[in-house]
């Protein structure tokens, strides 16, 4: 039988074992504790909608419970998220949450949902929109708009670093001491005074980060590290009546840049990356949902989407090998109602769905709410 552990057992219970093991020759069952990721449910970032007035929102979905809540930030601390909280990251035992609008990292005890900080965000003294957030090296890391990225130490929930990145940061990856970065440019592609680029920072050192930039990446918003393999999601550009053209998931190997399938969206779990192709156009393009192999580099179907009215955002749970797409709820007049209600669909990674679940304004990324347990073997 496996037994589960907290960190303050283990503690105390190799505390105890220094004082009474003095001997080294006693015999006894060797005591093997190995750290165990766990999954306990999701967090949906529900950005609002500014221009109605709304404010964002935080769903919660348990996992064993099969329990539903909505406006848990908002209940257990009597606030709001404010206009346009658009991104998450889960990192030992909070949750920080990216309030673009606010210019503000909430930060809340991940299982209570109590706030105990909020940051404001700022590069150079100034206050910046920060976009999007990931977590390692005992920091939490935040993309702005102000061609930085701020270092958030976890410990004192202060700003201890900023690093240089290029114009319009957005998603950003982990890759040991480095930390790549998409550069948006905020879609205008390349200009005589800006261009979209990925750029690696060196955590450990102060120098100007290394930007790779190539013509075929025109606004580029993600970037995935999997097992050195580099992934870009690019949301291509815009004509002049704003039909998007070019999106896709592209692999930059040695320098070289390979356009590895059509997508708006993607999210990254067990050598696989789901995607959702469903770019802005007139007259609407049909979505399709898609699986990318990165063993055998091969694009198959993932789901026929039948569930989704009006697609938002892709996630995974790692974990428990859960697959997410958030949508909009179409309106009478035809069109996605940004200003109602959306919902959630969790699709195992076969693409066969397993539940539906209704969110708030603004649906968009799911944030697993991730812990690790200890287990005696």
């Amino acid at each position: 039988m496996k037994k589960y552990f907290s960190l303050l057992a283990i503690t105390t219970l190799t505390a105890t074992l220094g004082l009474t093991s003095c001997d080294d020759s006693d015999d006894g069952p060797e005591l093997i504790i190995d750290p165990v990721e766990t999954s306990d449910g999701v967090f949906v970032i529900n950005s609002g909608n500014k221009s109605g007035g709304i404010d964002g929102s935080l769903t919660y979905y348990e996992y064993a419970t099969g329990k539903l809540t909505q406006n848990v930030y908002q209940a257990a601390n009597e606030a709001s998220l404010g206009t346009t909280p658009n991104h998450a990251v889960v990192y030992g035992s909070k949750i920080y949450i990216v309030g673009n609008g606010e210019q503000t990292i909430f930060v809340a005890d991940r299982k209570t949902l109590k706030n105990v900080a909020m940051i404001k965000v700022n590069v150079n003294g100034e206050a910046a929109q920060p976009r999007e957030a990931v977590a390692g090296n005992g920091h939490v890391y935040v993309s702005t708009y102000q061609n930085a990225v701020i270092a958030i130490d976890t410990l004192t929930n202060e700003i201890d670093n900023t690093f240089e990145s290029g114009n319009y940061s957005e998603g950003m990856a982990i890759d040991g001491k480095y930390l790549y970065v998409a550069n948006s440019n905020y879609g205008k592609g390349f200009t005589e005074t800006s261009k979209p680029s990925i750029s690696g920072i060196d955590l450990t050192k102060s120098r100007r980060p290394i930007f790779y930039e190539d013509e075929q990446i025109a606004n580029p918003v993600d970037v995935k590290i999997v097992n050195g393999r580099i992934f870009i999601l690019d949301s291509g550009s815009y004509d002049a009546n704003w039909n998007q053209t070019g999106a896709g998931v592209y692999e930059l190997i040695h320098g070289v840049v390979t356009k590895r399938a059509d997508a708006t969206e993607m999210a990254v779990s067990n050598n696989k990356i789901f995607m959702i192709n469903a770019p802005y156009t007139t007259p609407v393009t049909t979505p399709t949902y898609t699986v990318f192999d990165m063993e055998s580099n091969t694009t198959t179907t993932f789901c026929n989407g039948d569930e989704i009215e009006y697609p938002a955002k892709i996630s995974v749970d790692p974990v428990k090998g859960n697959v997410f797409i958030t949508s909009y709820h179409i309106g009478s007049n035809g069109y996605a109602d940004y200003k109602g209600a959306g919902y959630c669909v969790i699709y195992d990674e076969t693409g066969a769905v397993k539940r539906k679940f209704d969110c708030g304004v603004g649906a968009g990324r799911v944030i697993p709410n991730t812990g690790v347990e200890y287990v005696q073997k």
